[in-house]
């Protein structure tokens, strides 16, 4: 089995419906069906409850003569769920296996069919970067972000995976690709050359748009896992778009959304509870390497509260300093953070029971036998027709 996310399977089955007619002296009609099923295309989800079989009759040009060629088309999906476990500390917890695992539908146990223990698996990702006006004087912090996790994520020992793909995208009013998919670091880091901010903030325009018009069409092979990290302090005063809407979408495309936020300590920034409840509601995680920068700073007074950005900081020239040394500590703890997340997860996949493709929202619910253990995991998924 490759790939996360909703795998649907279809197995069709074609019945031949012979019927022979007899004389009225000869006793009643008589009729003889024979059935041939395709083959399963997974071995996981090979069984199928009849209450999961729908019919539906196509007619030929002949229907009206020989009543030939009735079809019955069968829809299995099975449920891929991706999630990470962590303990009380924050570290990430790799030695679990099936049998630690409960999953839960809508309040209902079911029955793992698949299990993956933490791996690198096929992973499609957006890097996401607000250069809006609003995020000027932090672009250059994006931007370093950005080449990071890049590289950070398309290389295993300095040497290229095989099986990730990334994007760039940019946003102020309006979005646009700066790289498409790529398994080249290289090429990120070569789009964001000349990077400048400028404009409004359509923050939620652009997280539909980058979940549907390109991690929706990821290339293959099989279902990957999809994800999105942002790069934003969350404002927006463009978008057409709720946030509800968005985080609908994000679900239905199954992505997964990460935030690395510009917001810095002090500062009033009402965007941050959008991106909370974007990566709540998704099963990431957000990270401010900004949040808790000035220590030995603020004590010698060198750098005052709403005095964060580089530009802004009287002691230190630009590039020098201990809010510099300090930033880039806790941006490359953040991006480490997110990149080992991303290439050592659990999978668990299983069949629903109880309906089929009704296109209904889903609760899910991983539970771990193990004490004392955090599991992060989407609220739910739609199973989309």
């Amino acid at each position: 089995m490759t790939g996360f996310g909703h795998k649907f399977q279809t197995f069709t089955a074609i019945a031949l419906l012979l019927l022979a007619t007899m004389s009225l002296s000869s006793g009643p009609a008589r009729a003889q069906a024979t059935a041939e099923a395709a083959p399963a295309q997974s071995s996981e989800a090979q069984t199928i409850p009849a209450s999961d079989k729908t019919g539906s009759r196509t007619s030929t040009a002949s229907d009206e003569e020989d009543l030939d060629n009735q079809k019955f088309r069968v829809e299995v999906k099975e449920v891929q769920i991706p999630f990470s476990v962590f303990d009380k500390k924050g570290n990430m917890v790799l030695d679990l296996q099936k049998e630690d695992f409960q999953i839960f539908e809508d309040g209902v146990q079911q029955e793992i069919r698949y299990f993956s223990g933490p791996a690198n698996l096929p992973l499609r990702f957006g890097l996401l970067l607000d250069t809006s006006s609003s995020a000027r004087p932090r672009l250059k912090f994006e931007k370093e972000a950005a080449m990071q996790l890049g590289y950070y994520v398309l290389t295993d020992n300095n040497q290229p995976t095989k099986d990730h793909l990334g994007f760039i995208m940019r946003f102020d009013r309006t979005p646009e690709i700066l790289q498409d998919f790529t398994a080249s670091p290289d090429d990120l880091t070569t789009a964001l050359d000349g990077l400048e901010a400028g404009g409004g903030t359509a923050l939620l325009d652009a997280i539909i748009e980058a979940c549907e018009k390109r991690l929706m069409l990821s290339p293959g092979p099989g279902i990957p896992r999809r994800v999105l990290v942002i790069f934003s302090d969350g404002e927006d005063n463009l978008s057409k778009h709720s946030l509800q809407q968005t985080i609908e979408v994000a679900l239905r495309t199954e992505v997964r959304i990460f935030v690395v936020s510009a917001n810095g300590y002090g500062q009033q920034a009402p965007g941050e509870e959008t991106l909370k409840r974007l990566v709540e509601e998704t099963g990431g995680r957000l990270y401010s390497p900004l949040e808790e920068l000035p220590s030995a700073a603020f004590a010698t007074g060198y750098i005052s509260k709403h005095q964060l950005y580089e530009s802004q900081n009287s002691v230190y020239t630009p590039g020098t300093g201990q809010y510099t040394s300090e930033l880039a500590v806790a941006l490359t703890k953040a991006l480490e953070a997110i990149g080992d997340e991303l290439t050592h997860q659990y999978a668990i996949g299983y069949i629903p029971k109880g309906h089929g493709l009704d296109g209904k929202f889903h609760s899910i619910e991983v539970r771990a036998r193990r004490k004392g253990v955090d599991i992060r995991v989407k609220k739910g998924y739609y199973a989309n027709p």
